[in-house]
């Protein structure tokens, strides 16, 4: 039964250019999401220090002049795919190779790819659709799966889903969910990333008398670790137990930490965002004590200048949730820095069990209404998504986790030593975000309000029913303009 029973089956419409352009807005509405940045001062301020290899999974592409704008299929294929990918720089290259992997088992299909830029929006994307040009393949964060598939944007694949006998058993379960809304399939998750372990830095907890092998499994032991490491001269942090306000961002910050507390942000009985659910609400307000503990946000000082690795390579911070690019990179440029490593600590009695926090992000692979070669692009899809050699392809080009279970290469990741920790959060995550019509626009609300209750200016839950109540009535909004 449909979520909004009184109302149009939205997936049939064609999207108009009108609903395209309506739709890249209310993206950029909600786009800080995908940035993977660490905020030194202010949260939502220019003051930041970027990670130089974020999470590719979740950052957003370089310059559009890093990557050519079109990779050509080999000429004499009987059917060209034309992919539209958001990636650059290196994932650029990796799909260039996967689509080469592609060509050499079989003979008739060539992969053409397109540079088109966007997470929550896409501008080329839409309009290229809006305009009955539409490519037969795209790529999107799955929790635009809603509002894309309301927007008469996405093919139905369920009956292409149904053929494979795919089940929930065979995929991990944020992935199974994201990849449906109102019972139908509109997209396959190809790649699962896991959000987060958590590591410690071994060397600073022995140095102010911790225990270098054990991390902190509770909030409250965050705490305790944090007061013996936090160190404050001349009015700056140089020293601190970690940044809760900023695990990449402080929408990701909130997702983490409302999980870890045991908080939920959607309620699907009631159809409503729940940014002030009692445990989220209780973790902004453990966020914003941490962040007075030290001064406030603006008194961080803990990196030195022209750092060229994420913040927690600089030694001065004891604790952090860190994505793959980020660890690897630490781990190879500071070879005698010692890393411990472990689950999300969590908060009772809301959570129940260290790891509580963690989440799946990722990309899934769509085909776009419109498409002229449906049946190819789901043989494309398939085989990069959940067949043993496509998804090891994927992983040895362009480097990714796959969300299907049954994958062999999983073997290799979990004995990877740098992928170890993470294999240990794709197996137990259970959250994703929340995939719902207005998802891009909910997380930039909960990104101005976390900055707005970090930085003393409203309380945490006024911060937290003011985004909820802007939410809802921008969800209002978009059911009411595209009934």
């Amino acid at each position: 039964m449909s979520r909004y029973p009184d109302r149009y089956p939205y997936g049939r419409k064609k999207l108009s250019r009108r609903q395209a352009l309506k739709a890249i807005a209310l993206g950029a509405a909600g786009a800080t999401l995908a940035a993977c940045g660490v905020t030194t001062g202010s949260p939502g301020s220019a003051n930041k220090t970027p990670a130089t290899t974020p999470a590719a999974s979740q950052a957003p592409p370089p310059a559009a002049n890093a990557t050519p704008a079109v990779r050509e299929a080999p000429k004499g294929r009987k059917i060209v795919l034309e992919l539209y990918s958001v990636f650059a720089g290196n994932e650029h290259q990796g799909w260039i190779k996967l689509a080469e992997r592609y060509e050499q088992v079989q003979s008739d299909v060539g992969i053409k790819i397109t540079y088109s830029p966007g997470h929550q929006d896409n501008p080329k994307l839409l309009t290229s659709i809006a305009g009955g040009a539409a490519p037969d393949l795209a790529h999107l964060t799955p929790f635009s799966t809603p509002q894309w598939a309301l927007l008469g944007v996405m093919t139905d694949l369920t009956e292409y889903v149904k053929q494979e006998g795919w089940t929930e058993d065979d995929w991990f379960p944020p992935a199974w969910n994201d990849m449906q809304w109102e019972g139908k399939f509109y997209q396959v998750q190809w790649d699962a990333d896991p959000n987060f372990p958590f590591f410690w830095n071994q060397n600073l907890f022995e140095e102010v008398g911790l225990d270098p092998e054990k991390g902190p499994q509770t909030i409250d032991e965050v705490d305790e670790y944090s007061k013996k490491i936090n160190t404050i001269r001349n009015g700056k942090v140089v020293r601190i137990g970690m940044i809760p306000w900023d695990v990449y961002g402080p929408e990701n910050s909130l997702f983490t930490w409302g999980w870890s507390f045991g908080g939920e942000f959607w309620d699907p009985d009631k159809q409503e965002v729940t940014p002030d659910n009692d445990y989220v609400v209780k973790a902004l307000e453990w966020m914003v004590r941490y962040a007075k503990s030290v001064g406030g946000p603006d008194k961080l000082s803990v990196t030195p200048p022209n750092l060229q690795l994420h913040p927690f390579g600089s030694g001065n911070i004891g604790m952090y949730p860190l994505v793959v690019p980020n660890y690897r990179d630490i781990r190879n440029a500071k070879p005698d820095m010692k890393i411990g490593h472990g689950l999300l600590p969590y908060e009772p009695p809301g959570a129940k069990q260290p790891g509580a926090g963690a989440w799946f992000g990722g990309w899934g692979l769509f085909i776009p209404k419109g498409a002229k070669n449906p049946d190819a692009a789901w043989e494309f899809i398939k085989w990069v998504s959940a067949t043993p050699e496509g998804t090891k392809a994927q992983w040895e080009t362009v480097g990714f986790p796959p969300a299907w279970k049954k994958a062999p290469v999983l073997e290799e990741i979990k004995n990877d030593p740098i992928m170890g920790p993470y294999y240990n959060v794709l197996i137990s995550a259970k959250h994703s975000r929340p995939a719902i019509p207005v998802g891009a626009y909910y997380f930039g609300q909960i990104g101005e309000q976390v900055g707005e209750a970090i930085n003393g200016k409203k309380t945490p839950l006024a911060a937290m029913r003011t985004a909820k109540e802007n939410t809802m009535k921008e969800m209002q909004r978009f059911m009411k303009q595209n009934a």
